[in-house]
């Protein structure tokens, strides 16, 4: 898996029927339906996977399989602007080696221990109650939680 900053918010026809009762957030449920390609109110590693790899590819503007926090931060502008400051502190976390980039293997890491810990029953799946109510940001994670 590939984690960066805030993702994007996709807009979605349909949610499922629990998650419209869940006290989500709007701008998370879209992204949980954006991610969930199967539309079974789950998001299982594979899904996340898929949709981190993708995000990772787009901001990797010059191909070198890493990022640098200017690529990060033309992402974060394009996609969510105005959470700069949030995303330096994210990126400095996750760039474990402080090589100025965060390449594969790190952001792996850390999108490995994230889905762990917002998979709140352990079922190898994200869903909706395992995000409903919650701090979404794990404690050193690093991870930006979405509002």
């Amino acid at each position: 898996m590939r984690m960066i900053a805030l993702l994007p918010l996709a807009l979605a026809a349909a949610l499922p029927a629990r998650a419209a009762e869940a006290p989500v957030p709007l701008g998370l449920r879209l992204l949980f339906v954006a991610v969930d390609r199967n539309a079974d109110g789950r998001i299982d590693s594979a899904e996340a996977d898929q949709f981190l790899d993708r995000l990772f590819a787009q901001a990797d503007a010059n191909g070198d399989a890493r990022l640098s926090l200017d690529e990060v931060l033309g992402l974060q502008a394009r996609l969510a602007p105005g959470a700069g400051d949030a995303v330096r502190g994210q990126f400095r976390r996750l760039d474990r080696n402080h090589d100025g980039f965060v390449d594969g293997r790190e952001a792996n890491k850390a999108a490995i221990a994230h889905f762990a810990f917002l998979d709140a029953d352990q079922d190898g799946a994200i869903t909706l109650a395992d995000l409903a109510g919650r701090d979404l940001v794990a404690p050193g994670s690093g991870m930006t939680a979405v509002k």
